[in-house]
C-alpha cells in the first residue's frame, strides 16, 4: 500500500508540475514584452516608456512592487501623468526582466544598483522616482546613493523598515536552497493561479478593487515558476535589508512624499510610511482615508499632485499654467 501511495504522490507531483508549466506558457503568450530591453551586467532589463502630450516637464521612473511587473503603475498612473515622460521598469526577475545574478538579486541593494545602470542609460536627465509596496525599499537606497539624479522619492504604501511578524510561511519554503524550485513549480503556482483573484481583491481592501485590474496590470506574469521565486526571495532579503538602511534615512538629500491608505493591512502606515516621512529631512506623509494597500488606484490625483509639486519646486515650472 505504502508503495502504491508513493507512486501516486509522483504522479500528483508531475501532474502539477506539468500545470505549472502549461501556465507559464500560456501567460507568456498571453503577455508578451512590449517594452524595450537595456543591457545592463548580468543580463538585461525590461522597460517600457510613454511620451508626454506637447511639451514635457519632466520625466517619471516608475518602479513596482511584490507579486507584481511594471504593468500596474504604467497603466493606472500613465494616462495621469500625460506631461511627463514617463518609464516603468520592471524590477530584475519580474516582469520579462532577467534575473542577472540569481539569488543575490533579492537583495534591494543589489537591485538598486541594477536599475540604475539600466536607468542611467534610458534616463539621463533627472526624474521623479515613483515606488510602490516592496520596491520602495530599493528605490529608497537609489535616494540615498545618487540623489543627484532625482528630483524626489515619491513612495506608495511602501516597505522601508523592519515590521514585526517576519514573512508568511510559504516564503520559507520558497526559498530554501533545495526545496524552493521544487515548491514553486508543483505546489506554488498551482495554488496561487487558483487564490490569484481572492488575493487581488484582499490587496485594495476596503476600496472595490480596479476593474480589470489582474488583466491591464498583468499580474498573471507571477504565474511562473522562476518568477514566483524570484518574489519570495525578494520578500525574505528585504527584512535584514531595510533593518540596516532605515537608520540612514535621515541623511536623505531630496524631497519624499509618503503616500499610503490608513486602512492597508499589507505594509502599515505607521511603521513604514509615517516613519520615513518622519526621519527624511524634507520628507511629507499624506494618510488617505479609507484606502488600503493600492493607493495609486483609489486616488491617482494625489500621487500626480505629489509629482507636480516635486518636479516643480526643483525645475521652477509653473505648475498653474494650464
Amino acid at each position: 500500500m505504502l508503495r502504491f501511495a508513493l507512486i501516486a504522490l509522483v504522479l500528483v507531483a508531475v501532474g502539477l508540475a506539468l500545470f505549472s508549466e502549461m501556465t507559464r506558457a500560456e501567460v507568456e503568450q498571453r503577455y508578451p514584452p512590449r517594452g524595450a530591453f537595456v543591457a545592463v551586467e548580468g543580463g538585461r532589463l525590461h522597460y517600457r516608456e510613454r511620451g508626454p502630450d506637447g511639451q514635457s516637464r519632466g520625466t517619471v521612473v516608475l518602479v513596482h512592487g511584490a507579486s507584481s511587473n511594471h504593468a500596474d503603475l504604467l497603466a493606472t498612473l500613465g494616462p495621469e501623468l500625460s506631461h511627463y515622460r514617463v518609464v516603468a521598469i520592471d524590477r530584475p526577475g519580474h516582469g520579462w526582466s532577467e534575473r542577472l545574478a540569481g539569488r543575490a538579486m533579492a537583495d534591494p541593494g543589489r537591485q538598486a544598483q541594477a536599475l540604475m545602470q539600466g536607468l542611467d542609460q534610458i534616463v539621463p536627465e533627472r526624474f521623479a522616482l515613483v515606488a510602490h509596496s516592496l520596491g520602495g525599499a530599493a528605490s529608497a537606497r537609489i535616494a540615498l546613493e545618487r540623489p543627484e539624479r532625482l528630483s524626489g522619492l515619491i513612495l506608495l504604501g511602501a516597505v522601508t523598515h523592519p515590521w514585526p511578524g517576519g514573512i508568511a510561511w510559504y516564503h520559507h519554503l520558497t526559498t530554501a536552497p533545495l526545496l524552493g524550485p521544487v515548491f514553486s513549480r508543483v505546489v506554488a503556482v498551482p495554488v496561487a493561479r487558483h487564490l490569484l483573484s481572492g488575493g487581488a481583491r484582499s490587496v485594495f481592501e476596503p476600496a472595490p478593487e480596479t476593474p480589470d485590474y489582474i488583466e491591464t496590470g498583468e499580474i498573471r506574469l507571477l504565474m511562473r515558476p522562476a518568477v514566483f521565486e524570484a518574489n519570495s526571495q525578494d520578500i525574505a532579503a528585504t527584512f535584514d535589508f531595510v533593518s540596516a538602511q532605515a537608520p540612514h534615512y535621515r541623511e536623505l538629500k531630496v524631497p519624499v512624499v509618503a503616500i499610503t491608505g490608513d486602512s492597508d493591512a499589507i505594509v502599515s502606515p505607521t511603521i513604514h510610511s509615517a516613519a520615513i516621512a518622519r526621519q527624511a529631512p524634507q520628507g511629507r506623509f499624506v494618510l488617505l482615508p479609507g484606502v488600503g494597500h493600492m493607493p495609486h488606484h483609489a486616488a491617482p490625483e494625489i500621487v500626480v499632485d505629489a509629482i507636480d509639486q516635486i518636479v516643480g519646486a526643483t525645475s521652477g515650472l509653473a505648475l498653474n499654467a494650464d
